[in-house]
């Protein structure tokens, strides 16, 4: 599983909990059809992270498949750009690598990737994979992308903290913000936002407000095209977040909200000066990190489901999140193995929870059943997996479900909502216009239908 730089990393080096990016040098420096067998490029958080996948999944495969992948491992900040451009010069790994459906679409748009679906009916993909994944990975009903990673947005707290408070995770909006007017009064910012060095990082809250302001059956809607981003409830919508962040409760307001970093906002909820944090899965891994740095205990970090932000949307809304897609380069020259490769990264459950238990990364959209847990997998983390598949109330995050060019305007046109150069008017008719164009030339991903 390679992994998505943008959302899971990306805030780790802009932030500085990082020095450098790790990078090896790898075997197979050729594009697609190597000679040498398939060729795979990954991209890695530690060096144990990257010994961790090398030999449970690479070596693993080579002893028993009979075929050959060799692996290349690039800089996490490269990873993305370095895929594009080796496919758009034909010069692409066998494995092609997308950070979600939105680029994976624009791949079998131009005939760059394989259809899939022998496979998946050699495989059993369709009987393993979760509904809304297969559905989502394929473009003009033809499979084209296998999604190997997915999580969610969750709200972060800190047990202790809420403890001395006297406050339970909010699930309603009233909730929520008699929650952010305490935080508030006591000097504590009462929801951890902002985009340092990461602009994208803002899509992170958005995505929690679409889904948690306007409910999934809303959104999908709006993001099939039956209603539209300058619809009034969406409007109005923005503008109580635009009031919210001038109150200074999304990360202590506009002025700060262009300095914060992620990290920042993780050490602020170990110390107790963030009073909620609404942010990806992803951070399962490292929030433990973010309360011992800080001297405090790792065992205070929880997570809650969304509070509903609407009076008509229910709470406990599931985002849904792919984090890696994986397609096979229509250039490859062995297709097959790379086929059993791809089987072999998410077919295997065992396998990707030992995975998730050990370096905390997250698994593929399969059903898991509790027994399938090993028994040190931290009982936060597998809650979430037992969860969402029992859950009816699931969403759509922006960088999944989105087409490129919308989602892009969705977080970049935002900081001038921020600042106060745009309405919220004028924001949500430039999401539309981009949106409907988008859609006309079907480069919107399919969402799956409301549960």
């Amino acid at each position: 599983m390679t992994y998505q730089l943008p959302r899971r990393d990306m805030f780790k080096l802009a932030g500085g909990a990082f020095a450098g990016a790790w990078l090896l040098s790898g075997c197979g420096n050729s594009g697609g059809g190597s000679s040498s067998g398939v060729e795979y490029w990954g991209a890695f958080p530690t060096p144990e992270t990257e010994e961790y996948f090398r030999s449970q999944f690479i070596d693993t495969f080579n002893e028993s498949s009979g075929h050959s992948v060799s692996m290349s491992t690039k800089q996490l900040t490269d990873l993305a750009s370095l895929t594009d451009t080796a496919v758009s010069s034909g010069n692409a790994p066998d494995i092609i690598y997308s950070p979600g459906p939105s680029t994976s679409v624009n791949y079998a748009q131009g005939l760059k990737t394989l259809e899939l679906d022998d496979y998946a009916t050699e495989y059993g993909w369709e009987d393993r994979l979760l509904p809304w994944a297969m559905q989502l990975s394929r473009v003009d009903d033809r499979l084209h992308s296998v999604p190997t990673s997915y999580g969610s947005m969750v709200l972060y707290y800190n047990r202790a903290v809420f403890e001395d408070n006297g406050w339970t995770p909010p699930t309603t909006k009233a909730e929520f913000e008699d929650l952010c007017e305490d935080a508030d009064s006591k000097g504590m910012i009462p929801v951890g936002a902002g985009n340092s060095g990461y602009p994208a990082q803002s899509e992170w809250y958005l995505t929690c407000l679409l889904n948690a302001g306007l409910g999934p059956r809303f959104l999908y809607d709006v993001l099939t095209g039956h209603r539209d981003w300058s619809d009034p409830v969406v409007v109005d919508l923005f503008k109580s977040m635009k009031s919210q962040l001038d109150k200074g409760w999304w990360g202590g307001g506009a002025d700060r909200y262009f300095t914060n970093t992620d990290p920042d906002m993780c050490t602020g909820l170990a110390t107790g000066d963030v009073a909620m944090y609404m942010s990806g899965t992803w951070s399962f891994s490292s929030m433990g990190s973010f309360f011992t740095d800080s001297g405090n205990d790792p065992e205070d970090w929880d997570w809650a489901p969304l509070p509903s932000l609407a009076d008509d949307v229910d709470p406990g809304v599931f985002p849904l999140a792919i984090g890696t897609a994986l397609s096979i380069d229509s250039a490859s020259s062995d297709p097959d193995a790379a086929a059993a490769f791809l089987d072999h990264i998410m077919g295997d459950t065992t396998r990707s929870l030992e995975y998730l238990a050990v370096q905390g990364e997250n698994p593929p959209p399969v059903a898991y059943e509790a027994s399938d847990f090993p028994e040190d997998t931290d009982p936060r983390v597998q809650r979430l997996y037992e969860e969402i598949p029992a859950s009816t109330n699931i969403g759509y995050a922006s960088w999944t479900f989105l087409p490129p060019e919308t989602n892009t305007a969705l977080y970049t046109e935002f900081d001038k909502v921020i600042t106060g150069d745009m309405s919220p008017e004028e924001y949500t008719e430039i999401l539309d216009s981009t949106f409907h164009q988008e859609l006309g030339s079907g480069a919107s991903p399919a969402p799956f239908t409301p549960q």
